[in-house]
């Protein structure tokens, strides 16, 4: 793929332009790459134009997202989670116990280990494992308050809800109208866990992404766009 470059401030911002069936011109910025998406009608120009007096805002957008930390469940270079958009500090204490305890609060997470337990990589990773359980119910509670918050407003009932962790996408809902939901979600706030929420409970009316979905989802969510763009830092 060919790369543009614009310059800002100093700094060489290099973006792929990608041609789509779409009526406007996008900017998307993720994991520190820009690409700009346009319709195929729109020439090379008319992209250099937009970047050119777009180029103070991706230059801002790049610089925010290198100070966005780590929400992922890894501990080995970091001592801390996120639980709800709080950034949850990790300890550790060695007990006379013969299996890894862990308690979360709103401000620590508390990591109970057998006396003789060390933190080497492989030991490491079962301590991300019985975390990652942790989460998962969690998740579980705060998912279904909020799934049975938005089923009562909008009078739509999923025959299932299931939690569980997706690598890239946050949630999912089958044409059996059975909703899974991402657990990791809960590393946001509940705004953008109820923006998840509400999308999947949309798809139980619409099983696309058509005006009437966004209409449908507006009604219920003003701010919608708001919460869906915290989720891509």
């Amino acid at each position: 793929m060919e790369k543009n470059i614009v310059y800002y401030n100093g700094r060489k911002i290099e973006y792929e332009i990608k041609k789509a069936k779409i009526k406007n011109i996008y900017i998307h910025i993720k994991d520190e790459s820009v690409i700009v998406k346009a319709p195929y009608r729109v020439n090379k120009e008319a992209i250099y134009e937009l970047v050119e007096k777009k180029k103070k805002w991706i230059y801002n957008a790049l610089n925010k997202q290198k100070l966005v930390e780590d929400r992922s469940v890894n501990l080995i270079n970091k001592s801390y989670i996120f639980i709800l958009d709080k950034k949850v500090n990790v300890q550790y204490e060695n007990r006379k116990i013969k299996n890894i305890d862990i308690d979360i609060n709103n401000e620590t997470c508390y990591i109970y280990l057998p006396l003789d337990f060390k933190l080497n990589v492989e030991n490491i990773k079962k301590i991300e494992n019985k975390l990652d359980e942790k989460i998962k119910n969690i998740a579980s509670n705060e998912i279904s308050l909020i799934m049975n918050k938005y089923s009562k407003i909008t009078g739509l009932y999923p025959n299932k809800v299931t939690v569980k962790k997706f690598k890239r996408i946050w949630g999912n809902c089958s044409s059996k109208k059975e909703i899974k939901i991402n657990q990791n979600i809960i590393r946001y706030g509940k705004d953008e866990i109820e923006y998840v929420c509400l999308h999947e409970i949309a798809h139980l009316k619409y099983m696309n992404h058509k005006k009437e979905f966004w209409n449908f989802i507006s009604k219920y969510m003003p701010d919608y766009k708001e919460r869906a763009n915290r989720l891509k830092r």
